[in-house]
């Protein structure tokens, strides 16, 4: 027997458990210390029986941590002085005495905590804490309604089946309304939390500027930068461009956002990707290079193929993007090739002896580049990210000097030797490469691939794509073939691709996405055929059948999965009925009543193995077991009593 109390206790510590464990990460160190403590202490209390301090002064310790919180709140911090009050407000309501009332309260502000974790982070793990709280709660709610009858209540195991299977029965039977609704329901342009949260800072990886000689160290971060669902490609076709920078101002390459119009015309075979991107506070738009055209609302095209965002920064979103992999951005019409000639008016000395002599040799701007190349190529220059020149002259360090650096070294001085040689150039900012996921056919660029290259003007060619940083010596070394993946990695990716199906079609699906689901579905409409509406219907039909059984077993469970004993007996019930011509009443006959009233020797042989175990409270043995279903294959049609 359970008591109804104890486990409606039980039960409300999980469902505070399932509203507290996604936030606490998130809490500082006074709402997290609260909330153990209250826990700890209301578990203490309800085995005692005993609440030294009554509600009402809990309830007044609640004022003061609501007002030092509310004195916290402003428009940069709205939302941890919020979770924080409902942090302490939970550990308060846990000390208490608890009433029906009160549990509650506990489980409304336990769900209140969960639904905050999201206003940080909206995962997988989310949905599965909220469907665990359901069905707890529903469970509980059925609970609370016993216990409002009697507090000292008891259930035996079966009561307690019946209960909880009423209790799981409310949430399962919404499941169907809630699959139906989702796609429907009216979505609002912005979710709610980017209202509430401030957009995160940039993360390292891709910057709006390329600056050496800042620090002889450069860090990497292994964090996700986004997402691109499409075809596998080979690695050389995988630069992603996000941004152009085509002034120097020094040693830094930054852009100028007066950009030179002119005419890029793209040819090739067209790639199409939807790119999902992490939030941050970047507003480019990152696409394969070289994007023809990105579809996403609120977006600003510029002449460079650079593609920017003018709405919100720091929404999770997903757009997609039309590229043409080929190294050639081709150009016609007005353009301004002075703007791309620019120097510093401080330029090196030895960096002008250089240019000058690549100068001399070259007759034309494709020999100057080729020398140029021949010079990284044979210098002795190696791709490192320690031992970087700093500094003022960084640069000048790098290329007479130390001989060792990053990307940005490498297309910073690639870039600024090609116009000091008369050659156009601009500098391209993005990543380089990504890790495919076959499981859910899209490509992961982390941080730590944001890459740096060169894009040189040619007469009649146009721009043309140069990676200085593969001139390196040990290139070979670090973009090497991609190792196979082992078990570890698979299952990374198989997570990976969990959380990426859950923003792609929950976090991401807003009103542009309902559209294009309604246009798909009135396209379908148009070329309506009985195969298609079987395919389309199958799997849903299968999803209503697995229900339609969890359903069943729930409620039958008894009669699905009854102990040996029961089955015999039925079955017993039923050859008495066919073969003697009596029919049984269980509940109103006992079993030696029903062998007489059949006169038949071997049902009274039945049931005295039957009821000589059962009745001295012991299972069958196996023999006894193996000679009552012998008994019952023979029948009773024979051996009648005269």
């Amino acid at each position: 027997m359970v008591r109804i109390s104890s486990l409606t206790a039980i039960l409300s510590y999980a469902i505070v458990l399932c509203g507290i464990v996604p936030l606490f990460p998130w809490l500082a160190i006074a709402p997290k210390s609260a909330l153990a403590a209250g826990m700890l202490a209301g578990i203490w209390q309800d085995r005692r029986g005993a609440w030294p301090l009554k509600n009402w002064i809990f309830n007044a310790a609640i004022i003061p941590v609501f007002l030092y919180y509310a004195m916290q709140f402003s428009r940069t911090n709205p939302v941890q002085p919020v979770v924080s009050v409902l942090a302490v407000m939970l550990a308060v309501r846990m000390c208490g005495e608890k009433s029906i009332r009160h549990y509650l309260q506990i489980q409304a502000l336990s769900l209140f905590c969960l639904a905050s974790s999201s206003l940080f982070d909206l995962s997988p793990v989310f949905l599965f804490y909220l469907i665990v709280m359901l069905l707890l709660v529903a469970v509980s709610l059925v609970l609370l309604t016993f216990l409002s009858q009697d507090s000292r209540l008891t259930l035996s195991r079966a009561e307690l089946r019946k209960v909880l299977a009423a209790g799981l029965l409310i949430p399962l039977a919404s499941l169907p309304l809630l699959i139906f609704f989702f796609p429907i329901l009216p979505r609002t342009q912005m979710p709610l939390w980017v209202f509430l949260t401030t957009p995160p800072a940039s993360q390292a990886g891709f910057s709006d500027k390329v600056e050496t000689g800042a620090t002889a160290t450069a860090g990497e971060s292994h964090t996700l930068a986004f997402r691109a669902e499409m075809p596998r490609l080979s690695q050389q076709q995988l630069y992603w461009r996000a941004s152009v920078f085509n002034r120097i101002e020094g040693q830094r390459w930054v852009r100028d956002g007066a950009v030179p119009a002119e005419q890029l015309h793209y040819n090739g075979a067209r790639i199409h990707q939807t790119i999902f991107p992490e939030p941050g506070a970047s507003r480019v738009l990152v696409a394969l290079d070289a994007p023809m055209s990105v579809t996403a609302p609120r977006v600003r095209a510029v002449p460079d193929a650079v593609f920017e965002y003018a709405g919100t920064a720091g929404r999770r979103t997903s757009y997609g993007a039309e590229s043409v992999t080929t190294a050639v951005l081709h150009s016609s019409g007005g353009f301004e090739r002075g703007f791309y000639l620019r120097l510093p008016s401080d330029l090196p000395e030895r960096v002008k002896q250089l240019a000058e002599e690549i100068r001399r040799q070259g007759g034309s701007d494709v020999r100057r580049m080729e020398l140029l190349e021949q010079h990284f190529r044979n210098g002795g220059y190696r791709y490192s990210m320690t031992g970087l020149p700093t500094g003022e002259h960084a640069l000048e360090q790098f290329l007479f000097d130390k001989k060792q650096g990053h990307c940005e070294f490498f297309a910073s001085s690639f870039g600024l030797i090609l116009r000091a040689v008369g050659i156009p150039a601009r500098l391209v900012g993005g990543y380089l490469g990504g890790e495919y996921n076959e499981l859910g056919g899209y490509y992961l660029i982390s941080n730590d691939l944001a890459h740096v290259w060169v894009e040189a003007y040619l007469n009649g060619r146009g721009w043309v794509r140069i990676d200085p940083s593969s001139f390196a010596r040990n290139a070979g070394q670090i973009w090497g073939a991609l190792k196979r993946p082992g078990l570890v990695k698979k299952l990374r990716l198989a997570l990976d691709s969990l959380d990426h199906t859950w923003n792609r079609t929950v976090i991401t699906y807003d009103f542009e996405r309902q559209l294009e689901t309604a246009v798909s579905v009135e396209k379908q409409l148009h070329t309506f055929n009985s195969a298609t509406l079987f395919r389309v219907v199958l799997p849903y039909t299968l999803a209503l059948a697995v229900l339609a059984a969890i359903v069943l077993v729930l409620f039958r469970r008894p009669r699905l999965f009854a102990p040996q004993e029961e089955r015999l007996l039925r079955r017993f019930y039923r050859r008495v009925e066919h073969d003697c011509g009596v029919r049984p009443e269980p509940g109103r006959q006992g079993l030696f009543e029903l062998a007489r009233k059949t006169g038949n020797q071997n049902v009274l042989e039945f049931v005295q193995i039957y009821a000589g175990a059962l009745y001295r409270d012991r299972k069958l043995s196996d023999d006894e077991v193996v000679r009552l279903r012998k008994m019952l294959e023979d029948g009773f049609t024979i051996s009648v009593q005269r």
